[in-house]
């Protein structure tokens, strides 16, 4: 329970850390970034509504109407054509993405006929009222300063004050925009840090509120009355649809706040669909269906039926290059023609398919149940299974993201990762600086007393150590330099010190090689176990085979100090086993790992029974019964040694005849 509610409180520091790092502009940027990675793994073309059509004025409308009208912009009657070509096809709505704010003051030859800019205004015109379902643009893109050219009709709408207000509305000219079945602005805001994901239903222009030309579609499309369009809160409702909105904040240019109501566009897919290589809408080019109402006015069997575009809505804007109508979007394109974002708008409003942003609570919940989760999961379980939780948990999370936001809600993911994140390696700093603290004192307790396969077993499960005391059956190793004192007594002590360093250097490599443990140096003595801290079957063998090396080893010291003219050193060695208790002894503050016990004084006694038989190695009796490899072995007899009243029976051991190493 105590690692439990660490977990927790590691946890709850890092959701408050994350809440507090979302107050960052650039992390929002971040998660704008991963909103439109979801846009583009979400995407469904296939699902973008069949009634919605395009009509292109592409490059090569451009170029195929240039020897008849010249370049763009076209005379007004060439709109006309088009505007009376889907009238025929009875298309349900008709939006003219295309700004006619001025008159046209040219005159211009058509074959054999001449037509003034005045009638060319005035057959676009007649062509929009004729068709009685068309929606025409009201240019608001202009920043604050100059007034409207003329004044909005006045419309009922019930809006609230966060509309964002646009200080010049310039509509089309009086005939087109009395003709107009209504009237909708172009304004495409981009955000931040590039693409278009949010849309403005409504701004306020000209003392009028006007909707955006999607939304002014969709209202007639719905059939709904503008009495019927009211926002109020977080909704904008069209009729029975209800439209969801978040507040954005506007730049302030005249010192006071402004806030401004829209929408977040769903886009059901790119210009095309990657995998049909189709595009998302149905799209046509303009010249095409222009010369196809030529063709029905000559009698002849037009090039597009019309029939196609019965009961669609249809969407009329530039895609060439040079009429700078791309809009950027979150799509791996880049960039978009601007009706079909206006497609995407009109898509959402009619088929009820919003993107929202998830409840603040759901946020909440995220952000802890991340954090408690990595917080937990590393105390509870460990650093490497915690971590595999944290991942996993991740996995999880940006899945359930992703599936949320195919289906309408945008669930913040930044935060909740972040916190998830924070929480792992708060938890991993918790485990090393305070629960891995015993396994750090076991390293330093043994990193340099013990082989490195020894110690490497301590490291995996440190309670192998048996850390306090416990008894065991092992072995122990006593060597001693014969005649220390009268080598100390002849030379510098400088001189003593490198060669004894020298000697232990070589001495302790050995004990290691054998699986042996480093107890304790003891003047010029080396006190060595073997079978502690780790079980080890084999620790008497191993014990015979280290002092026997240890021979080995200073022969090849001694060659090399005589070849120096520095003296040479003979050592003895005893080695016993039996119980001995082995463990941490010593006190709170100083401690080290030894053993204790009878058996330990006895392989000290044997050690120093060397000088008495001039031996050099000295096993016990229960040495020898342990042994399994070939030696020479000596019985020396029994003796009492110092503290015991029984007799001991003692062996020396040397290397087998004809081996270097049994």
């Amino acid at each position: 329970m105590r690692k439990v509610l660490i977990g927790a409180a590691i946890g709850l520091a890092a959701a408050v850390a994350a809440a507090l790092l979302g107050l960052i502009p650039l992390v929002d940027t971040f998660e704008r970034k991963t909103y439109d990675w979801r846009i583009q793994r979400t995407a469904d073309p296939a699902s973008a509504r069949k009634d919605i059509v395009l009509v292109a004025i592409d490059q090569s409308s451009v170029r195929n109407l240039e020897p008849l009208v010249g370049r763009w912009p076209w005379p007004r009657m060439i709109h006309a054509s088009l505007v009376d070509y889907l009238a025929r096809a009875q298309a349900r709505v008709i939006v003219y993405d295309v700004i006619f704010s001025e008159r046209d003051r040219r005159s211009f030859t058509v074959g054999d006929q001449t037509w003034t800019g005045a009638e060319s205004d005035r057959a676009l015109a007649e062509a929009t009222a004729r068709a009685g379902n068309v929606v025409h643009v009201v240019d608001v893109a202009a920043e604050a300063g100059g007034a409207a050219q003329e004044p909005l009709e006045a419309t009922p709408y019930r809006l609230d004050g966060r509309v964002e207000p646009r200080a010049v509305a310039t509509p089309p000219y009086p005939e087109l925009a009395k003709a107009s079945r209504a009237l909708g602005h172009n304004l495409v805001v981009v955000d931040s840090d590039g693409p278009v994901r949010r849309a403005i239903p409504f701004v306020r222009g000209g003392g009028q509120f006007l909707p955006s030309l999607p939304i002014a579609a969709a209202i007639i499309a719905r059939g709904v009355p503008p009495s019927e369009v009211t926002a109020g809160g977080p909704t904008l409702r069209v009729g029975d649809r209800a439209v969801p909105l978040i507040e954005a904040e506007l730049p302030s240019y005249d010192g006071a706040r402004h806030s401004s109501l829209r929408t977040l566009i769903r886009y059901p897919g790119g210009v095309v669909d990657p995998r049909t290589k189709r595009p998302t809408y149905a799209d046509y080019s303009f010249y095409d269906l222009f010369y196809s109402e030529q063709q029905i006015l000559a009698g002849e069997k037009p090039l597009v039926d019309p029939a196609r575009f019965k009961d669609k809505l249809v969407i009329v804007g530039t895609t060439a290059p040079g009429l700078y109508d791309l809009i950027p979007v979150p799509f791996s394109e880049g960039k978009m023609p601007g009706m079909q974002v206006h497609a995407s708008v009109l898509d959402s409003v009619l088929s009820g398919r919003f993107m929202r942003p998830a409840p603040r609570w759901a946020g909440v919940v995220a952000l802890l149940f991340c954090a408690l989760v990595a917080g937990v999961g590393l105390m509870r379980l460990g650093v490497w299974p915690g971590l595999a939780l944290s991942a996993a948990t991740a996995a999880v999370f940006v899945i359930v993201a992703v599936t949320l936001f195919g289906q309408g809600l945008w669930l913040r993911v930044i935060e909740p990762a972040f916190a998830l994140t924070l929480a792992a390696f708060g938890g991993v700093s918790y485990q090393y600086f305070v629960e891995d603290r015993e396994k750090r004192r076991v390293k330093r307790l043994f990193s340099r007393y013990v082989s490195k396969d020894v110690f490497d077993q301590l490291m995996s499960d440190p309670s192998k150590a048996g850390l306090g005391g416990k008894r065991r059956s092992m072995t122990v190793l006593f060597s001693d330099i014969r005649g220390f004192t009268t080598f100390s007594e002849q030379g510098e002590p400088e001189a003593i010190v490198q060669q004894l360093n020298e000697y232990f250097s070589r001495m302790v490599h050995v004990v290691f090689e054998h699986r042996g443990t480093l107890d304790k140096f003891v003047g010029d003595a080396v006190m060595a176990l073997f079978g502690a801290p780790l079980d080890d079957p084999d620790h008497a063998e191993h014990a015979v085979q280290a002092a026997l090396a240890m021979l080995r080893e200073l022969e090849e010291l001694n060659r090399g100090w005589a070849a120096e003219g520095r003296p040479t050193l003979a050592i003895g060695v005893g080695v016993n086993t039996g119980e001995m208790v082995a463990g941490n002894i010593g006190s709170e503050s100083i401690m080290s790992y030894t053993v204790i016990g009878d058996a330990v004084n006895l392989g000290s006694r044997l050690e120093s029974l060397n000088k008495q038989y001039g031996t050099s190695v000295i096993v016990s009796d229960a040495t020898r019964e342990r042994l399994q490899g070939r030696y020479d072995i000596r019985a020396l007899g029994d003796v009492v040694v110092k503290g015991k009243s029984q007799p001991v029976a003692i062996f020396e051991v040397r290397e087998a005849t004809g081996a270097g190493q049994p």
